[in-house]
């Protein structure tokens, strides 16, 4: 498998670079550039756990995301994008740095290959930025899940069957946690089906998984695997996925559940409303909620359960798809002896050009 890996890669850098005809001055089209800024407030409400060293979060004003992108053609067969920026996700008191970059060779409509730093195919929720979903955040698992942006090669397929009908695919080769695919990767097959009726979308992936999870010098096997419901239509969301996997690091030491053997599960439910209010200063009222659940160790005797509850609204400030979003999430259960934790109030203004 290693290296077919090696194989992929070699061929997509080959057919973006070895390939790509040279591109005459009038050819170039000039790129679309993209600005997003998102800033809030986070307040938490809960109190520390000394006993346990729970300590509930400082209150905060940060800067969640700052990002400039651009993305383009390079002649008739090939596209490109970049986008460098700061977010809260990449750590507090990140610098700039590359978010997403890709360059694809796209020899027919429904055919791109090529190399890509960004969010791989794994359903809905993982597959968009996070400024996109629908909550502040995306659910609190999907870090555990998969890595955001894994660098690696790509071969993508969206076909239109109908006009409402399509398939959309992507098989990706990354890089594994350590930045490398030596002794380690994340292979990803990805796909979504767009149904007959419009607004519906189903999607699921699979993810083959080798990491060295014992610090033993060995590869470990383990694997990612979700599917879910998609349907946007009517002023109305609906979404919700279900994830399982094997393959985590493990607190429980090695005479319980050693890091390869663990497994976990998740899920998620989510709904809004988008209420159009014909105003040009405030053109929509989206109150939503959702609810996660996470599992962190399916396969151990006991409850290992942890649940949350978002509920919120997004209010649309005028043009370009600026907002303010107001977002609280509060913990419902937790295993017993564990610490409780605070609920999180997340004020935002966001918006780009």
């Amino acid at each position: 498998m290693k290296n077919y890996g090696v194989f992929l890669l070699l061929f997509s850098s080959m057919v973006v670079l070895g390939f790509v005809p040279i591109v005459r001055a009038d050819d170039l089209i000039l790129p679309d550039i993209h600005a997003e800024v998102a800033l809030q407030s986070e307040m938490y409400f809960g109190e520390d756990d000394t006993i346990s060293g729970y300590l509930v979060p400082d209150d905060a004003i940060v800067v969640r995301q700052a990002v400039i992108s651009a993305e383009g053609e390079l002649g008739k067969y090939v596209e490109y994008f970049v986008e460098f920026g700061t977010a809260a996700c990449m750590g507090r008191g990140a610098g700039v740095q590359r978010k997403h970059a890709g360059l694809l060779f796209k020899p027919c409509d429904f055919l791109k290959v090529g190399i890509v730093q960004d969010h791989a195919m794994r359903g809905f929720e993982l597959y968009q930025c996070c400024m996109e979903v629908l909550t502040a955040e995306k659910p609190r698992f999907s870090k555990t899940l998969a890595p955001c942006h894994p660098l690696g090669a790509v071969i993508e397929t969206d076909i239109d069957i109908t006009g409402t009908m399509g398939i959309a695919t992507q098989f990706g080769y990354f890089n594994g946690p350590a930045g490398t695919f030596d002794e380690e990767h994340d292979i990803n097959l990805g796909l979504t089906f767009r149904t007959p009726l419009e607004g519906l979308s189903v999607a699921g992936f699979y993810t083959d998984w080798l990491q060295d999870f014992e610090y033993d010098g060995e590869p470990d096997n383990g694997f990612r695997t979700g599917f879910g419901l998609d349907f946007d239509r009517f002023n109305a969301h609906l979404r919700g996925e279900y994830y399982l996997g094997k393959g985590f690091y493990s607190s429980f030491g090695d005479s319980i559940m050693t890091s390869e053997d663990l497994k976990m599960n998740a899920f998620y439910i989510e709904g809004a409303y988008a209420v159009q209010t014909g105003w040009d200063i405030l053109p929509y009222i989206q109150p939503y909620a959702m609810y996660q659940s996470w599992d962190k160790a399916s396969n151990v005797d006991g409850d290992h359960t942890y649940s949350y509850l978002t509920a919120g609204v997004s209010i649309g400030l005028g043009e370009y798809d600026a907002k303010l979003r107001i977002d609280y999430e509060m913990p419902l259960s937790a295993p017993d002896d564990t610490p409780e934790e605070a609920g999180k109030l997340v004020i935002r203004i966001q918006g780009g050009i």
